[in-house]
């Protein structure tokens, strides 16, 4: 077990900690042994790791022991590292900021409380995964869509509270959150919106209450411990049109984005496209997904991965099909003056079984899966090892561009490859930068990590910054918020002050400390 000495005082104290929580929550549920924690260590941080070490783990089950393990942690001033499933392995997965935390990890809270088909929403725990949801919507024969990410093993409360995306209307998972319980650092149990009064029959149905709304505030910080949260499903539509717009040189981007972007702000075109960047190897795109891409150079493994074309926009339309045959066409209208460009669409019943569905459109079908991680197992190694880079930069082609030349071009200068892209709000694009390594190779990993520190000093010249980040780069990511002398962040700490002094909640997550723990 990693030494926390430094951390919370002597062995023997640490010891009276660890038996007060065995007491609360029984043996099984508190992790000591380095075989158990090494799950909620970073997956990818390779041998001899000294930073971002968890000291041990506590998985409470329910509200009551959730307040139990802070009041402990206060009264031995051991800092909690909160985490859901930890899942999120390109952003370090569940190790803390703060070395030898302890990790408050809530998967074994799983219950899905309430499903309401009428009004369109969940109530859920932090535990239950996008697997979970799914099969007890199909289990009931539900008629409402869920958004889902890339990889469906994560947990619903965790994606949303760190502003993931999914890809079909509801994809923006922040968004779509509405109303929450969260215990605070001193174990009281608060609930936002229509939930602070009490037997509300509205707290999922309306996002705001009386004053505040707070919901935000507990989102992507660490003043709280979410323990229930709400969210918003879309109903189930009649058909759904998914699949890729398709081109082939370096110089289309700039014209693809531009080609989009009307069609996102007017909401032709729907939930949320990933549009996907794909360097030509250097001996063409010999290599389909199933093929054997052994011995061959990273590019190439790399087309093999992504989907087809040099870039590849995923587009989707939900609804009735004359709706959705109507936006189709004016998607086709839009993207016909580019050169050489292919629209590939495919169209499916709403309920549509997940045999039926093609595997790249699995995610905008609202069905979660591991088809990602399959494929970068298959052609880079079972030991293959990513780190992100997530920055938000504007909606243009000419941002594009610049964008993914940068990329491209630190990536080529280390000999790195990189699933790249964006995701597509309304008036903005978020970065999607998986920089792999193999995990087992100390230079190759250094090297990852470097490129994205290079990535984000970059794009901070043009004033773009990363929306998450792994433990490695926030303080990277929170020194570029520095309007009027870092305003943001220092009201940041000044609630923190008000709300956990003393720092016992995940201190540093997302760059917030009380003001006696500031680096």
């Amino acid at each position: 077990m990693t030494s926390t000495a430094d951390l919370m005082g002597s062995a023997p104290m640490l010891d009276q900690a660890i038996a007060r929580m065995v007491e609360v929550l029984g043996e099984d549920s508190v992790l000591t042994q380095e075989q158990q924690v090494r799950e909620f260590h970073d997956p990818y941080e390779g041998e001899g790791a000294t930073e971002f070490q968890p000291s041990f783990v506590v998985q409470p089950s329910t509200v009551e022991e959730v307040q139990a393990v802070v009041r402990i942690a206060a009264e031995f001033g051991i800092r909690l590292w909160t985490s859901s499933m930890g899942r999120n392995f390109g952003y370090g997965g569940s190790a803390p900021v703060v070395n030898g935390s302890v990790v408050l990890n809530l998967r074994q809270m799983n219950r899905i409380l309430e499903i309401n088909e009428e009004a369109g929403y969940v109530l859920v725990e932090p535990g239950v995964r996008f697997f979970d949801l799914y099969n007890e919507l199909r289990a009931r024969g539900s008629k409402l869509m869920m958004s889902v990410p890339d990889l469906g093993w994560g947990n619903i409360i965790g994606n949303a509270l760190e502003h993931g995306y999914g890809y079909t209307v509801n994809g923006d998972n922040a968004a779509a959150a509405c109303g929450m319980e969260v215990v605070l650092a001193s174990g009281e149990v608060v609930r936002t919106g229509q939930g602070a009064i009490t037997d509300s029959p509205l707290w999922q149905r309306h996002k705001r209450g009386f004053g505040p709304s707070l919901d935000s505030l507990f989102m992507q910080s660490n003043f709280g411990i979410v323990t229930k949260m709400g969210l918003w499903l879309m109903p189930e539509p009649e058909i759904f049109t998914t699949g890729s717009v398709i081109c082939h040189r370096d110089e289309d981007i700039a014209g693809l984005i531009d080609a989009l972007r009307p069609l996102m702000l007017d909401g032709t075109v729907q939930g949320h496209p990933l549009i996907v960047s794909s360097p030509e190897p250097p001996d063409g795109r010999r290599f389909s997904p199933m093929d054997d891409t052994t011995g061959q150079s990273k590019k190439a493994k790399l087309s093999a991965t992504l989907p087809p074309g040099r870039w590849d926009a995923r587009v989707s339309f939900y609804g009735p099909s004359a709706l959705v045959n109507a936006r189709e066409e004016m998607l086709r209208a839009a993207v016909s003056h580019l050169p050489g460009v292919t629209v590939e669409l495919r169209t499916y019943p709403g309920g549509v079984d997940p045999e039926q569905v093609h595997p790249l459109d699995l995610v905008p079908a609202g069905i979660p899966n591991m088809f990602l991680l399959d494929l970068m197992h298959k052609h880079f190694g079972e030991s293959v090892g990513h780190i992100d880079f997530s920055p938000v930069i504007p909606f243009s082609g000419e941002a594009a561009a610049r964008h993914d030349a940068m990329v491209q071009q630190i990536l080529d200068e280390a000999d790195l490859a990189a699933g790249s892209g964006w995701i597509a709000n309304s008036r903005s694009l978020v970065g999607v930068c998986m920089v792999f390594f193999d995990v087992n190779d100390a230079d190759e990993a250094r090297a990852a990590r470097e490129a994205v520190r290079k990535m984000s000093a970059r794009a901070a010249e043009w004033g773009w910054a990363e929306y998450r980040a792994h433990p490695l780069l926030i303080e990277d990511v929170t020194s570029q918020f520095d309007f009027n002398n870092h305003a943001l962040h220092r009201l940041y700490s000044r609630l923190k002050d008000a709300l956990d002094p003393a720092g016992i909640l995940s201190p540093g997550n997302h760059g917030i400390w009380p003001s006696a723990l500031r680096p």
